[in-house]
């Protein structure tokens, strides 16, 4: 019976190796362009009647973040990914009349953390090159930095969590059996953190934000 144990140990020993390079984790940074979170037009009354329409819009700054994942390959061609993705940005109010003249105003700022869990098709397994899609369900996290702030916006109530789709692609360069430099662009979009409510009044619409995120990072087979 020990020598039995002793063989079956040995073997599983022997095979970890393959099993292992099953998986592989990513890090990358990058970009993350954010969508429009709220638009407002409003059309102020003058003495000779209606003035210029101006627009508002609720957005926020395109800021540098940081990417994680951990990628489980099933096959030379299909794989799944757990990915999260985070980063800190100032929220903007930017004005725009019909003549495209327009400011930006200061509204806080805020956290932003993107969960995704995509299925990924490699379109060319093989090779220095290898070319991916991947699309699956995403949730993204979002937080006012200091919601006590007389900056922050009211359209946002402390940390809402919304939830929707991933999709993108990308390439990674496999410099060996373990180590690649790999480069994706993903677009996030989910309901909106912003009062659905707020849709019905005049003058008021409520996007779906749309983020989209390009990094570059390596990635570890292990």
């Amino acid at each position: 019976m020990k020598k039995k144990l002793t063989i079956a140990a040995v073997l599983a020993i022997l095979a970890f190796p393959a099993t292992a390079q099953e998986w592989s984790l990513g890090v990358g940074t990058g970009a993350f362009v954010f969508g429009d979170f709220l638009e407002r037009r409003l059309t102020p009354g003058t003495g000779q009647g209606p003035g210029e329409p101006t627009t508002l819009t609720l957005t926020a700054a395109t800021r540098a973040g940081v990417l994680v994942d951990l990628e489980r390959t099933f096959s030379q061609r299909w794989a799944v990914r757990f990915e999260g993705a985070f980063t800190r940005t100032p929220l903007t109010v930017r004005t725009e009349g019909d003549e495209g003249e327009g400011t930006r105003i200061g509204a806080g700022e805020m956290d932003v953390a993107t969960f995704m869990v995509p299925l990924v098709f490699r379109i060319n397994p093989h090779g220095s090159f290898r070319f991916h899609l991947l699309g699956g369900p995403a949730a993204a996290v979002y937080r006012i930095g200091d919601p006590d702030s007389p900056n922050a916006d009211p359209a946002f109530d402390g940390t809402q969590v919304e939830y929707g789709i991933a999709f993108g692609g990308g390439v990674a360069w496999w410099l060996s059996d373990h180590f690649a430099i790999e480069a994706h662009i993903t677009d996030t979009i989910t309901t909106s953190p912003i009062d659905n409510e707020l849709d019905d009044e005049p003058g008021i619409e409520v996007p779906r934000p749309q983020n989209g995120h390009g990094t570059l990072g390596i990635r570890w087979r292990f």
